[in-house]
């Protein structure tokens, strides 16, 4: 399992011969929501750029790079763009977001950290990947072969194939003992990409989705987190947002890995879930959500990995 789990971090490592440490970073589009995958990602590429010694000059959400932060992008800086599971026109603000970026800095290096790609429409597929294709100096790194063969040759030259930018968490906190705790959980979306639930989860089980696990005073915190990016994007002033979102974050990676360490095995169809059970070096068993991304996923990359099975 450890084999498995260093691999996997250490294979992120290549990313630096495709981001030079040497020039500053912006890194943008970094989750302001409460799918806890999205902030798994978004800690570990900062722990990534924490452990290769990068210079990030600029954080900022969708809604509040304004223009003001746009012009202020350094000449030199290289722009990294979010990885995760909204490639595609399943979550079109996001896209939309990138799309926008690829046209207004022709400039400038731009790197896409590893995501999953998924398209309904054919024909939204072409019209994005017209915009990519202007770019001169585009990297697009996706998880699975799948994705890889749905941008290869049409969204950039530069395509290739990584893990997830949560893999770099790994020893970030000793994994628990899977043998050591009893409780089942079933970690269960019900958004766009749910399937059917488990008939049995086991005895001692939980059907839950990530929300349940944050209470609602906390609900309530980042709501007011939210409302200060918005702010931020309106009045094009600074005030302190992504500061306050990344401590809200640290706090909330606590509270869910005090939370699954009552459980001794994860089902789940978020892709995640089933990578943040690794994490902790708990037993896995996934089902697929509506695309496919988790049967991609592990195929890639835990084929060798003995806690993790498909349901």
């Amino acid at each position: 399992m450890n084999a498995s789990m260093n691999q996997l971090k250490h294979k992120l490592a290549a990313i630096t011969r495709y981001l030079p440490v040497a020039r500053p970073v912006v890194y943008l589009d970094y989750p302001v929501h409460l799918n806890f995958g999205d902030i798994l990602i978004m800690r570990g590429t900062e722990r990534f750029f924490a452990d290769y010694g990068y210079r990030v000059v600029e954080r900022t959400g969708y809604m509040n790079f304004t223009a003001t932060r746009r012009r202020a992008v350094p000449a030199n800086a290289v722009i990294v763009l979010h990885g995760g599971g909204n490639f595609g026109d399943l979550y079109p603000v996001h896209q939309h977001f990138r799309e926008a970026v690829v046209r207004q800095f022709p400039q400038h290096p731009i790197v896409l950290m590893p995501q999953t790609v998924h398209f309904q429409s054919e024909q939204a597929k072409e019209l994005s990947a017209a915009i990519f294709r202007q770019h001169r100096n585009l990297v697009l790194m996706v998880r699975d072969q799948s994705s890889l063969e749905a941008v290869a040759d049409r969204f950039s030259p530069q395509v290739l194939l990584m893990p997830d930018m949560a893999h770099q968490l790994w020893d970030d906190a000793p994994p628990s003992a899977a043998g050591g705790a009893a409780g089942r959980v079933a970690l269960w979306r019900a958004d766009i990409e749910a399937t059917a639930p488990p008939g049995a989860i086991g005895e001692g089980g939980a059907l839950v989705d990530w929300l349940d696990f944050v209470p609602v005073w906390q609900r309530r915190l980042f709501g007011l987190i939210l409302r200060l990016h918005r702010l931020e994007g309106k009045t094009d002033l600074r005030l302190g947002a992504q500061r306050a979102w990344y401590a809200y974050c640290e706090a909330l990676t606590g509270r869910m890995q005090a939370q699954f360490a009552a459980y001794g095995e994860v089902r789940t169809n978020r892709l995640h879930g089933m990578i943040f059970a690794a994490l902790l070096g708990k037993r896995v068993v996934f089902d697929d959500n509506s695309y496919g991304k988790l049967g991609h996923y592990a195929g890639q990359w835990f084929d060798r990995h003995p806690g993790i099975r498909a349901g």
